[in-house]
């Protein structure tokens, strides 16, 4: 080794990056072909956080070396932070045809199929790694992990208290465990492994989330919020998941305990983040502030963003039945030589579950879906139902939108909505004359008011409020049934499925 090269790397174990990457690159510049050279200014801009130009600099060694090792899996690694899977898998794969056992690009492969919630194939190249070195920290905890996501917790305890051998302090360990062993039904251990995980780092939210879970479960509702609050507190301000859990569990503890505590929570909840969209507007769902007319839509973009990718799964196993109560009203309303003539509007589409059932009835048409949510229009698209999918507020598309639609579907949409008069209105604007809209709301249980904001944060509405609307803005009822939506605990959700028809020409 050079008298520079030492020098360059005393720099870069010093983490004097910048000062290591210009000897390199000088090395580099004098010997382009010597392959080392590439992957030393590579790590540096790899460390420096520079990505694209390790890339670059790993590339050129694999142009010189195509089965160099430390270059294909620092590709893998890059293009794998970088939530570039495909690049990620192919630069792993091609280090595991050199070498099969190669742990690295294993772990690697796995980690893509765990991103992918494939656990069946991530465990797979995880045991792949412990069947070759069974004292592989990492390749134990991942597959404690990945056993406790297949609900195979028996499995995940056990691989749990396997990476506690091998690492005595793991957090992760311990709270796989205690999550274990709440789905187990083994409180006493549940508790114990989660306070030990407290006493390595009490400023855990998802230490305190889950013995929140755990103390909500065993109905400790004061020691449930406690914790809960301490995973808020706990947590950056900009992490959105804490506040949405909260919000959720005081929402449960009305439901199950009744207000008064939920409610001494929420106000201190608010108070410490009066200006957080979640919060302002999930505690004043639970201290019933009847000034609210609409849910908040930097809350609803917020809630849906963060649900998008386990949604459909989610609302599976909530019994969700709205897409096929509207399916079933297409098909009893539409008949067979219309269905090439539709242009079709699904409103709140949300991931394209009552999309795919409409398109699946209707057949050729042009089809439009609107949200509010990135995340789940991302997952809408790759159901390949529609021909243009748009992120906004439905108030806003309606009254800006100068095309109009044989059929609009809201599937539980009208949920964020209090006062239902504008959205109607404009419905009944993109509609054509005989067209028709399919939707669904909450039934109103608790008053006989209008509309009521319940402490979930959603709206129920009275039928007879709602058929008002219909028909003050030129839409007439072509039929009503009251219809389970979907579950809430142990509670079946009813509300209305509605269809109407426009009949006359709304002015402008």
């Amino acid at each position: 080794m050079s008298n520079l090269e030492q020098k360059a790397a005393v720099l870069y174990n010093e983490k004097k990056y910048p000062e290591a990457l210009d000897i390199y690159l000088s090395l580099y510049q004098k010997s382009p072909k010597t392959e080392k050279y590439s992957i030393f200014c590579g790590s540096c801009f790899d460390a420096m956080g520079e990505s694209d130009q390790a890339i670059s600099y790993y590339k050129k060694a694999t142009r010189l070396n195509p089965v160099s090792e430390t270059s294909l899996i620092a590709l893998s690694n890059i293009y794998y932070n970088k939530a570039d899977y495909e690049n990620a898998f192919k630069f792993a794969y091609r280090l595991l045809r050199k070498n099969p056992n190669n742990a690295s690009a294993l772990l690697c492969l796995g980690n893509i199929a765990y991103c992918k919630a494939d656990y069946e194939n991530a465990l797979h190249y995880y045991e792949l790694v412990y069947k070759n070195n069974n004292s592989s920290y990492i390749a134990v905890i991942n597959m404690a992990n990945t056993y406790y996501d297949l609900a195979r917790y028996v499995k995940a305890v056990d691989f749990a208290k396997k990476a506690l051998k091998i690492y005595p302090s793991s957090v992760d360990a311990y709270i796989i465990l205690g999550n274990s062993y709440i789905e187990l039904e083994k409180h006493e251990k549940a508790e114990k492994s989660l306070l030990r995980a407290l006493e390595f780092r009490d400023d855990n939210p998802w230490i305190y989330n889950a013995l929140s879970r755990l103390y909500q479960k065993t109905e400790k509702w004061e020691s449930a919020l406690e914790t809960g609050w301490n995973a808020v507190i706990c947590t950056n301000n900009t992490h959105q998941d804490q506040h949405i859990n909260f919000g959720y569990l005081l929402y449960e503890c009305v439901d199950e305990k009744g207000k008064e505590l939920a409610e001494r929570y929420a106000k201190k909840w608010l108070n410490r983040y009066p200006d957080e969209k979640i919060v302002s507007y999930m505690a004043t769902a639970i201290l019933d502030n009847e000034s609210l007319k609409s849910a908040d839509t930097d809350y609803v973009k917020q809630i849906f963003d963060a649900f998008a990718g386990d949604f459909d799964s989610t609302l599976s196993g909530l019994e969700y039945q709205v897409p096929e109560h509207i399916g079933k009203c297409v098909k009893d309303n539409y008949k067979k030589p219309f269905y090439k003539y539709i242009k079709y509007l699904d409103l709140g589409c949300g991931t394209g579950l009552c999309g795919k059932t409409v398109k699946s009835i209707i057949g050729w048409s042009h089809v439009t879906g609107v949200d509010l949510s990135e995340k789940m229009l991302l997952q809408a698209k790759r159901k390949y139902v529609y021909d243009r999918l748009v992120m906004d507020e439905i108030v806003n598309f309606l009254n800006t939108e100068d095309k109009k639609y044989h059929l609009i579907t809201a599937g539980d949409v009208f949920t964020y909505f209090g006062d239902l008069q504008k959205v109607i209105n404009l419905i009944a604007k993109v509609l054509t004359d005989g067209g028709q809209v399919i939707f669904t709301i909450s039934s109103n249980y608790i008053n006989s008011d209008d509309y009521h904001l319940t402490p979930s944060g959603r709206f129920i509405h009275n039928s007879d409020y709602v058929l008002k609307l219909l028909k003050k803005n030129g839409l007439k009822k072509n039929s009503i049934e009251r219809k389970p939506l979907r579950n809430e605990g142990d509670r079946v959700i009813y509300g209305f499925v509605i269809v109407a028809e426009k009949f006359i020409t709304i002015e402008k």
